[in-house]
């Protein structure tokens, strides 16, 4: 992606010869990674939800086919349950991204790090500990209590 390095991490140039006026490029977060590519692994997520096919071809944006098509349909528990399924691997991925350093330089991810560990308390049970904020001091990061647990 091309982009201009100001503000920081960048902002996308667009329109006609943006490759000439980039002053700079975002490289992929993998190899070869496509936004294609991440359809792929979000139906494999989809599958070790166990998300029925019916909702999987949906979000992908296909229609099932044969006699499934016809009479399968998608509830609503069945939207809720994906969901539920997705939350889950995204607060379990900010925790990764936390426990390797609990701040980041991009805005958007710095500001949904701090916003899910606000209120964390020294002492606290499952407390991740780093000496890599960009402060030099000691943060105290722990998961927010999930309902019902």
């Amino acid at each position: 992606m091309p982009i201009l390095p100001d503000p920081w991490p960048g902002r996308p140039v667009r329109g006609r010869d943006n490759q000439a006026r980039a002053q700079a490029c975002w490289l992929p977060v993998a190899a070869g990674l496509t936004p294609h590519g991440l359809r792929h692994s979000h139906k494999s997520l989809m599958a070790e939800l166990r998300t029925p096919e019916v909702l999987s071809h949906e979000r992908l944006g296909h229609q099932l086919g044969g006699i499934a098509g016809r009479y399968s349909h998608v509830t609503d528990p069945m939207r809720q349950e994906l969901m539920d399924g997705l939350t889950r691997h995204w607060e379990q991925a900010l925790d990764a991204r936390a426990a390797i350093r609990p701040h980041s330089p991009v805005r958007a991810l710095d500001a949904l790090l701090q916003a899910r560990y606000k209120g964390s308390k020294k002492g606290d049970d499952h407390k991740i500990v780093s000496r890599n904020s960009p402060r030099e001091e000691v943060t105290y990061l722990s998961s927010r209590p999930r309902k019902g647990a």
